[in-house]
Order: structure tokens, then C-alpha cells, then sequence
């Protein structure tokens, strides 16, 4: 399929492309739910693959709003915290201050909407939730909602948030952009910085990520700096994607189940499309597990699989390589979760493919060969 630069960063995170796509097996995992009947609500939300009520919910200062005004056109940051909580909710109200802050500007301009849904709503008043939020300083730009219990709990099932026991909910984030297919559930207690980097998905591109030749690609998969076996510093972009055909693979040193099994089908890969590795395919393995995965260790694990220049293994900086597997579509908060799934794309025509990367390798190589013809 040729996806068009829009939507280029709809890569994996759940690969909804909007239009037929070759797979071999499909990862999606998120469920509609629109639960209880609602009031005062107006057409449903569509966010990727969830339905939710646009019900009419109070603000923290008592004012009427409707959550389809408070997203429209922007990026999401969206947690779920009650004012009686004393364990997870006080960290994480402080890393919603932090996000704040680090994208102080996005908020400013108005492409970036933080919001905290109770999920207490019948003791969350307007007033518990402008106290509790206070000592967070949320200003301008982070809204709290409240509202009717039914309106709040069809909106929290909708989103795949609601638990009965408010005790037991999750420290989760929702992250996504309106309009856009891919949004991602990720831990509300991580460090301010794995969350920014996962936040920068959805954010439109600033002079730091544009670049000088103004490539949507350039523009989407920027050139985040990452280490190959070798100990070189190498741009995702520029020099492991830009004019080639990319087999893109997750992996790491301490899997024990299905990493060696892709691992060797990139070895067949690499003997069986010989000199075009390095030349015209790029094959791509990338660390789920950067801290553990040093360069030194990645280089000995790259020996062993008798890996040439063309199949780059990958690891760095974990804010570097945590940015490159968002935009691969490729993270996970933990190594032992990643997916079975390599991505296979012909970078100038944006053709891109997936694949089981249990399937045998000559299945692989096939795929990877008709993207190399140029064809869907």
C-alpha cells in the first residue's frame, strides 16, 4: 500500500493505514464500548478504533464543555485520577506538570490538550477537582472533567479505562492526536521523559525535526541518532531508511523465545539477498531493551550472528531509541512484551508491508522481494 506523508506515522502502533495493507496476522487489541445510556450528548467521538458519547462534562471551574471542543485538531494527553486516590494519582498529577512543562509551548499554541478525567465523579465536584489540582498548578491548557455518572462511566468504557472498583484503576495515559487512527495506552507512572517521548508522536513537526529538504519522511522519522554494532553513531532517517528498502525487526539479548527465531530468519535474509543488503535493503534490528543492550553487548550478540554492514543492530541512548521504535511503531514499556512483527518498506515509494516474523524465512523473503519490485 502507498501511504500517503500524512500518514506515515500510522506505521504499527496499531496499523490502521485506512486502506488495505498485506499482514500476515492482525495486532490490533483495542474494543469498542459505549456503555451506559447518556444525556445532553451529541454524535459519538471516533479516536482510532474507540466509540465514545460526547457527552456534556464540567470543567474544574463549573463550565460546561464537551470533549470533542476540547481535542479538536490537537494532541491528547489524557489521565484518570479521583480525589480521594492517595497512591498513584498525587505522581501522577506531578508528571502532568512536568509534561506541561516540557511542552510549554505546544500547550501555548493550542496543538497540545492535557486532560484528567475523574473517575469518581459523584464526589468529584468541579470544587474537589480545582483544589486537588491546585497544588499541581495545572494553568491554562490541563482540564479537568467531571460530570454525570453515567456520562463519565459511558466515556471511561469507551475509552477501556473503566473499573467498578476505583481503587483497582490503572495508572494509564491516553495518548493520540483527533483525527488520527493510533492511539496508545501507556504507563502514567513512568519518568517525565519516556512520556515525552511518546508524546512527540502526535505533535506536529517543529524546525528541529523538519530538517533542511522538507521530506514528510525526514519530517515523520527524523533523525534520531542510534548506534550499530560497530559503535557508530547512525540518523534513523538519513542513513538507515532514506532510498531503501527497510526490514525492521524488534529484538533483545535477553529473549529467550522468539527474538533468536527472527534473529535467524535476518541472518537468511541477509545470505539470501546477498550484495543488495547495505546497497539497496537496509535490515533493521532494533533493541527493546536499550539500557541492558549496550553497543558492547550488541556488537558480541552481532558476531555471533555473523552480521555484515546492510544489517544494522541497534541500540543507544533509551530516550533515542525509545523515539525510534514510537515511530516504527515498535515500543513497549517492557522487552518481554514486544511483537512478533517486522515491518517491511520501500521508504521512497512508501510501500510498506508487514509480516509475521515467525513465518519461515522464505515467506519473508518473498514479501521483502516484491517491495523491492515496487509491488502492492
Amino acid at each position: 500500500m502507498r501511504i500517503p506523508h500524512q500518514l506515515i506515522h500510522l506505521l504499527l502502533i496499531v496499523f490502521l493505514f485506512g486502506t488495505k495493507v498485506q499482514a500476515q496476522h492482525d495486532h490490533s487489541s483495542c474494543h469498542t464500548a459505549v456503555g451506559e445510556k447518556t444525556s445532553h450528548h451529541t454524535a459519538p467521538i471516533e479516536l482510532g478504533d474507540m466509540t465514545i458519547p460526547d457527552a456534556e462534562l464540567l470543567n474544574q471551574y463549573g463550565k460546561k464543555v464537551r470533549l470533542s471542543e476540547l481535542i479538536k485538531g490537537k494532541a491528547v494527553a489524557m489521565n484518570f485520577v479521583f480525589t480521594t486516590c492517595t497512591t498513584i494519582c498525587p505522581p501522577m498529577g506531578a508528571n502532568f506538570t512536568h509534561l506541561k512543562g516540557m511542552f510549554a509551548e505546544e500547550v501555548a499554541r493550542g496543538d497540545l490538550a492535557m486532560i484528567s478525567v475523574s473517575i469518581d465523579p459523584v464526589t468529584d465536584t468541579p470544587e474537589r477537582l480545582k483544589n486537588w489540582s491546585d497544588k499541581f498548578k495545572p494553568g491554562e491548557g490541563w482540564t479537568l472533567l467531571t460530570g454525570e455518572q453515567a456520562d463519565v462511566n459511558a466515556l471511561l468504557k469507551g475509552l477501556n479505562v473503566y473499573t467498578p472498583l476505583i481503587e483497582e484503576h490503572a495508572p494509564i495515559i491516553l495518548m493520540g492526536r483527533q483525527g488520527d487512527e493510533n492511539w496508545i495506552r501507556t504507563n502514567g507512572l513512568a519518568a517525565p521523559a519516556e512520556l515525552k517521548t511518546a508524546l512527540e508522536t502526535y505533535l506536529k513537526p517543529t524546525a528541529e525535526t523538519v530538517g533542511n529538504d522538507d521530506s514528510p519522511e525526514l519530517n515523520y522519522f527524523t533523525n534520531v541518532p542510534l548506534v550499530n554494532q560497530f559503535g557508530e553513531e547512525m540518523k534513523l532517517y538519513e542513513d538507515l531508511m532514506k532510498d531503501k528498502i527497510v526490514v525492521v525487526a524488534p529484538f533483545f539479548l535477553r529473549c529467550q523465545a522468539s527474538c533468536p527465531v527472527m534473529s535467524a530468519m535476518m541472518k537468511d535474509l541477509q545470505d539470501y539477498f546477498g550484495e543488495k543488503i547495505g546497497k539497496e535493503i537496509h535490515l533493521l534490528s532494533i533493541s527493546v531493551d536499550p539500557t541492558h543492550d549496550t553497543p558492547e553487548r550488541v556488537k558480541e550478540y552481532a558476531t555471533s550472528m555473523e552480521a555484515k554492514r546492510g544489517w544494522y543492530l541497534l541500540t543507544g541512548d533509551k530516550a533515542n531509541v525509545d523515539k525510534a521504535l514510537y515511530k516504527l511503531g515498535n515500543h513497549v514499556n517492557e522487552p518481554d512484551d514486544h511483537k512478533n512483527v517486522i515491518m517491511i518498506g520501500n521508504v521512497a515509494t512508501r510501500l510498506w508491508k508487514k509480516a509475521n516474523g515467525l513465518a519461515p524465512s522464505k515467506e519473508i523473503a518473498e514479501i521483502v522481494a516484491s517491495v523491492l519490485r515496487d509491488e502492492e
